[in-house]
């Protein structure tokens, strides 16, 4: 498990926004209370019609008992809330678009948890964002006026484009996804809390009876992995580098 992790930091604020019925306001960027009002709701919206949905959202919403913790986005706020105003990782706002144009184009079925997903109009413009917040495909997204900040299925929603952001490591995403993650390749002679993991890969790949308490890798561990190697055409040396890593279903990170 990594010590630090954006990935992990940015997925839950956004379920902080869906647990605390955040509201949809147009321009906003996760202003809260006391600045959240009728007047400033009509002083950022697009027409008073807009503004009276919003007006009404955030009063039910208020009235349930959340006005102290919920905050106001529009789509592509509540992602720059993060990226800007929290972390400083963007130093300019950006709308759907301009986050859609950081993303490395990508497709439906490649999606995994901390990519963005767009709907793109006829002139080939994004027009709305959502983010893919957990390892189901789930998205949370600002929805809109009279829903406010919501997670809902992928399959649920007429998402036309997708994008990989260049926020998150790929050690950030294998941790998110609950993947062993490892930092060196483990020999004969290795101790440590990751020659533990590599033991627990093993169990779940058909390869069990190593001692898992026991952060040493000696003989029987080699045994083990030089087994589990011969069975999936790998060199068999006994050493548990990227290749044999990622066979167990573990992350090789060399920092």
């Amino acid at each position: 498990m990594l010590k630090t992790n954006k990935l992990k930091e940015f997925i839950t604020h956004l379920h902080d926004q869906v647990k605390n019925h955040s509201i949809y306001v147009w321009g906003a960027q996760g202003q809260n209370s006391p600045v959240i009002s009728e007047s400033w709701i009509r002083s950022r919206e697009t027409n008073e019609t807009n503004a009276k949905r919003a007006i009404a959202f955030w009063k039910k919403q208020v009235a349930a008992g959340y006005g102290d913790v919920l905050r106001a986005f529009d789509c592509s706020g509540l992602g720059m809330y993060w990226l800007q105003n929290v972390k400083g990782i963007l130093r300019y706002d950006l709308s759907a678009h301009g986050l859609y144009n950081k993303c490395t184009k990508i497709t439906r079925d490649k999606l995994r948890v901390g990519d963005f997903v767009f709907k793109i109009n006829g002139e080939g413009k994004a027009t709305h964002i959502g983010y893919v917040a957990d390892t189901n495909l789930n998205v949370i997204e600002a929805k809109g006026r009279d829903v406010g900040v919501v997670k809902l299925p992928l399959s649920g929603n007429l998402w036309n484009a997708f994008g990989r952001p260049p926020f998150w490591t790929e050690a950030e995403v294998a941790d998110v996804e609950g993947k062993f993650i490892f930092t060196r390749i483990l020999k004969w002679g290795c101790v440590g809390d990751d020659v533990c993991d590599l033991k627990k890969l093993l169990e779940k790949n058909g390869f069990p009876g190593l001692n898992m308490k026991n952060r040493n890798y000696f003989g029987s561990t080699r045994d083990k992995v030089k087994a589990f190697q011969k069975a999936k055409d790998l060199t068999v040396d006994g050493k548990a580098g990227p290749k044999t890593i990622a066979a167990l279903g573990g992350f090789y990170w060399a920092e």
